[in-house]
């Protein structure tokens, strides 16, 4: 079985003409699948406040939905809604902690964030 883990670097535009610093925090990318591990990585580790982004290359629309959401709505803390084929959802700035999450339209789907503190924590494949 193949795993991908991408590392992309976002440029904050301004920062040439005095704006706001650049964001050179990687951004931690998981593919969904159609097939087992249906998020790979299944588990990734992530430093907080790091973006981390889900990207869709199925033909197949997707969620990508904290298991709390479905406990507690305060206790949510991302829910992608529908994610289309060929798009994408990010989430940044989640604390530290484990974050396990499925696909709420095909609940065999499932994986998990987490983020540390420890900068020095590399992802997991």
């Amino acid at each position: 079985m193949n795993r991908v883990r991408i590392v992309t670097i976002a440029l904050g535009i301004g920062a040439a003409s005095g704006g706001p610093a650049l964001d050179l925090s990687p951004t931690t990318q998981i593919l969904m699948e159609n097939g087992s591990p249906y998020y790979v990585p299944a588990t990734a580790t992530v430093v907080s406040g790091a973006p981390v982004r889900w990207n869709n290359p199925t033909p197949t629309h997707h969620t990508v939905t904290h298991n709390d959401c479905v406990k507690d709505a305060h206790l949510c803390l991302f829910n992608s809604g529908t994610v289309a084929p060929g798009s994408h959802f990010t989430v940044s700035g989640l604390p530290a902690g484990r974050y396990p999450y499925h696909c709420s339209i095909h609940p065999i789907m499932r994986g998990q964030l987490v983020v540390t503190d420890d900068l020095s924590t590399p992802s997991q494949l």
